[in-house]
C-alpha cells in the first residue's frame, strides 16, 4: 500500500514538499520499510539510451524517468507537465527506448514501445477520450 501511495504521488511533489510527505507517510505507516525494487536491467537500458541519444545522464533525469515508468504502471493514462526544456520529451523517449531494449533482451517482461504523437485538436472529444454508444 505504501509503495503504491509513493509511486502515485512522489513524482508530483516539489523538492521542498518531499520531507513533509515522507513525514506524513511515516506517521501513517510507522516502522514500514519499502524494499528496493531491482531495476538493475532498467538502469542499464536507460543509460544506454541516454548515451545513444547524445544526452547527459544525471541522477535527477534517471530518477524522473523511473518515476514516469512507475506512474505508467499504476495509471491508465497520464500527462507529463513541466517547464519548457525540462526534459519531458527526452524522458519519455528514453523510457520508450529502454522498454523496447528490455523486450529485445527478454528482461523484466516488458514490451516493445511505440510512440505515436497525436494532435488532440484534430479529433473530437469522444474520439480522444472514448464514449459509450
Amino acid at each position: 500500500m505504501l509503495r503504491a501511495i509513493n509511486d502515485v504521488n512522489l513524482a508530483k511533489f516539489l523538492a521542498f514538499d518531499l520531507p513533509l510527505f515522507k513525514g506524513i507517510t511515516s506517521d501513517l505507516f510507522p516502522g514500514v520499510v519499502i524494499p528496493e525494487i531491482d531495476y538493475k536491467n532498467m538502469y542499464e537500458c536507460i543509460d544506454l539510451k541516454i548515451k545513444e541519444m547524445g544526452l547527459q545522464s544525471t541522477d535527477y533525469f534517471v530518477t524522473k524517468t523511473i518515476q514516469l515508468y512507475e506512474m505508467i504502471l499504476v495509471r491508465h493514462g497520464l500527462m507529463v507537465v513541466g517547464l519548457p526544456f525540462s526534459g519531458k520529451t527526452s524522458s519519455i523517449k528514453v523510457l520508450a527506448g529502454a522498454l523496447t531494449l528490455l523486450k529485445e533482451r527478454d528482461q523484466m517482461g516488458e514490451n516493445k514501445t511505440e510512440i505515436l504523437i497525436l494532435n488532440p485538436k484534430s479529433i473530437s472529444m469522444k474520439q480522444l477520450y472514448g464514449f459509450n454508444d
